[in-house]
C-alpha cells in the first residue's frame, strides 16, 4: 500500500495521537535539527499511553544526508536516541517509510535501543524520492498539514497558551464535560463511562439532560478542572495516570480538543453520544447483571430474594419515559460527531434504528458509529442493520465474544454459537468494508481457551489476526484472572507467550499481541487467590439456578479447586 492508504488503515485501527513528517528534518538548519525532533516528541509525550494509541512518523525522502553522515539512518537513529532519552516506549511508535535500505537501518536501531521492543517499521509503496533530498515539495507539506488537522481536529498553532496548557499539560482538565453526558440504563448520569459511580452528576429519571448539563455538580466539575482541582468524580482517571496508564481524560483531550473554544459559554451541544437507552438484552452473561441486562432479572431475583424483586422491574430505561432519551437527543443530531451504541444489546433497541433512520434522512453519513454488541441479532422486525452500515463512512463493530461453541453459550448464556457464525458470514458478504473486531472479556472462565478461540476465528476467516482485542475483566472480582493459583498462572503465561510467538509475523502492528502481553502483565501483578472461595460459591449458586455444571463445560478449571 502507499503512504496515504497505510495512514488511513492505521487510523481505523488505532488512536493515532500524532503524525510527524520526518522529511522536514532536512528543512531545518543543521545546527537545530536535533532540537526540532526533540520538540516534536515532547509535544506528543504522555506519562503513559493507552494500549491502542500510537505515534506515527513518516519518512519518504530517504534517510541519508551526506553533510551529516556517510551512513544510512541519520533521522531514524536520532529518533531512537530521543525516544530513549524522554522515555517513550518503542511499542507506541510506528514509522512509515519507502527507504530501500530499511533492513540495514533496522539492525542499527536495534543496537541503539534501550527498549526490548523494536520500533514498528512499515514499508510503503510510494516511489522512492532521490536520496540526499532535504526539502519536500509544497504539495507534500500541504498533505501532511491537512492530515494532522484532520485526525486531531485541531492545529496546535491555533491554540492560545492557556488552551495548550489545558489540553496538553493540565492534570485535571478534560473535554468530556463540555462534549458529552453518559447515562446508565437506570438513569444515573455521569460525565463519562469512567466516572466514579459514587458521584453521579444527576439522574435522567427526574431531570432533563439540559438540567443536568447546567446543574451544580457539572458546573462544579468544570470549574474544578479549570482551576486544577481534583474532583472525586474523576478519581479513576487520576489513579490510572498515577500508575502511568493513559486515561480516558487524556484521550478525550486528544479527541475533542477542537471544541476547546466552548469553554466560556458551555453551549448545550452533545457531540459524543454514549447513552444506554435501556438494559434490554437477550443474554445473561456471567460477568454482567440486572442493571445492564433485562434477561438477568429472574436469576437475580432468585439470588437476591423476594424483597429485591418487589423493588426492581425487569426492564429499566434511562429517561423519564421509554422514549424520553431519544426525544431529548434528537435536536442534538445537528451537532453529533460520534455515537457509541451499547446497552443492553443495542441491535435490539428501537432507539438505535430511529437514530440511524434520522441520520440517513439528514444525509449525515460522516458521523462515526461505534458498536459494542453481542452479535447474536442483526435485525429488528424488517430492518437489517447491514443495510444501514453500508451507507456510513466510518463504522467500528466490536463483538463481545468470549469463546466458541458450548463455552461461549455457557459464559454468555443465551448465545447460539452457530447463529454468531452465520451472522458474521452474512456481514462479510453484505458489507465487507465495515470494520469488525472481536473484543473478548478476559476472565478466569475463558483464560485458558482464549488463544485457541483467537486462532479459530482467524482460520475461519472471520477476522484478521490483529482484529482481536482482549479486555481484562476487573469486576466482578471473583471472575478476575488473577484469582488463579501460581501454578495455573505459569501455565497461562506459557500458553500466551506461545500464542504471541504465533502472532509474530501475523500482527506486524502488534494490536492483538499487545492485548495478550497486557494479560500476562495483569496475571502477575496481584495475587487474588483469596477470591477462589467466592468464585466457587457464586458459580455454584448460578449453576444450580441455570441447571449447569461449570466443569462439564470448562474442565480445566478443576485446577482451581
Amino acid at each position: 500500500m502507499n503512504l496515504n492508504e497505510t495512514l488511513l488503515e492505521l487510523k481505523e485501527k488505532y488512536d493515532v495521537l500524532n503524525v510527524c513528517d520526518l522529511d522536514q528534518w532536512g528543512n531545518q538548519h543543521i545546527d537545530f535539527r536535533e532540537q526540532w525532533l526533540l520538540t516534536q516528541l515532547k509535544s506528543c509525550y504522555c506519562p503513559a499511553y493507552e494500549n491502542n494509541q500510537r505515534l506515527v512518523f513518516t519518512l519518504i525522502a530517504g534517510d541519508f544526508y551526506e553533510k551529516e553522515s556517510a551512513t544510512l539512518g541519520v533521522v531514524l537513529k536520532s529518533l531512537q536516541f530521543w525516544l530513549n532519552q524522554i522515555d517513550i516506549s518503542n511499542y507506541f511508535v510506528i514509522v512509515l517509510t519507502n527507504e530501500p535500505e530499511i533492513d540495514q537501518i533496522k539492525h542499527t536501531l536495534k543496537q541503539l535501543s534501550k527498549d526490548p521492543v523494536d520500533i514498528t517499521i512499515v514499508s510503503v509503496s510510494d516511489a522512492c524520492v532521490t536520496a540526499h533530498k532535504k526539502i519536500i515539495s509544497k504539495a507534500q507539506k500541504f498533505y501532511y498539514q491537512q492530515d494532522i488537522v484532520e485526525f486531531n481536529n485541531i492545529s496546535v498553532n491555533d491554540l492560545s497558551d492557556k488552551e495548550k496548557f489545558l489540553l496538553m499539560q493540565s492534570k485535571t482538565f478534560c473535554m468530556y464535560p463540555w462534549t458529552q453526558l453518559h447515562a446508565y440504563p437506570a438513569g444515573d448520569a455521569y460525565p463519562c463511562c469512567n466516572s466514579d459511580a459514587n458521584y453521579p452528576m444527576g439522574n435522567c429519571k427526574t431531570q432533563t439532560l439540559k438540567e443536568i448539563w447546567y446543574d451544580y455538580p457539572m458546573q462544579k466539575l468544570r470549574q474544578d478542572m479549570l482551576l486544577e482541582k481534583f474532583n472525586p468524580a474523576c478519581r479513576r482517571c487520576y489513579e490510572l495516570e498515577e500508575n502511568k496508564f493513559i486515561s480516558p481524560r487524556i484521550s478525550a483531550n486528544k479527541k475533542y480538543g477542537h471544541h476547546i473554544k466552548k469553554l466560556e459559554e458551555t453551549p448545550f451541544e452533545i457531540v459524543h453520544w454514549d447513552i444506554r437507552f435501556s438494559n434490554l438484552c437477550n443474554l445473561k452473561c456471567r460477568s454482567c447483571g440486572h442493571i445492564f441486562s433485562s434477561n438477568w432479572y429472574q436469576d437475580q431475583a432468585q439470588l437476591a430474594g423476594n424483597e429485591w424483586k418487589e423493588k426492581n422491574t425487569v426492564l429499566t430505561f434511562a429517561g423519564r419515559t421509554e422514549t424520553d432519551m431519544w426525544e431529548q437527543l434528537e435536536p442534538h443530531l445537528e451537532f453529533v460527531e460520534e455515537i457509541i451504541f451499547a446497552g443492553g444489546e443495542p441491535l435490539l433497541m428501537e432507539e438505535h434504528y430511529n437514530i440511524l433512520d434520522e441520520l440517513v434522512q439528514r444525509g449525515k453519513f460522516d458521523v462515526k458509529l461505534y458498536y459494542s454488541t453481542n452479535f447474536t441479532q442483526t435485525k429488528l422486525t424488517t430492518r437489517s442493520v447491514f443495510d444501514y452500515w453500508n451507507k456510513f463512512k466510518s463504522i467500528e463493530v466490536s463483538a463481545s465474544l468470549d469463546d466458541l461453541g458450548h463455552r461461549a453459550e455457557y459464559i454468555r448464556k443465551g448465545t447460539v454459537w452457530s447463529q454468531i457464525e452465520k451472522n458474521r458470514k452474512e456481514m462479510m458478504e453484505v458489507c465487507p468494508n465495515v470494520g469488525f473486531y472481536i473484543k473478548p472479556t478476559l476472565s478466569i472462565l475463558n483464560a485458558w481457551n482464549l488463544p485457541d478461540f483467537h486462532r479459530y476465528c482467524v482460520e475461519q476467516g472471520f477476522i484478521r489476526p490483529q482484529d482481536f482485542h482482549p479486555h481484562v475483566l476487573q469486576e466482578p472480582l471473583h471472575y478476575r484472572i488473577d484469582i488463579a493459583p501460581a501454578e495455573y498462572k505459569e501455565r497461562l503465561k506459557e500458553k500466551y507467550q506461545n500464542h504471541i510467538h504465533w502472532l509474530a509475523d501475523k500482527d506486524p502492528l502488534r494490536i492483538s499481541t499487545g492485548g495478550f502481553q497486557s494479560a500476562i502483565d495483569f496475571i502477575t501483578a496481584v495475587d487474588n487467590t483469596h477470591l477462589l472461595k467466592t468464585f466457587w460459591q457464586e458459580t455454584s449458586k448460578l449453576d444450580k439456578i441455570r441447571k449447569e455444571n461449570i466443569l462439564d463445560i470448562i474442565p480445566e478449571l478443576v485446577a482451581l479447586k
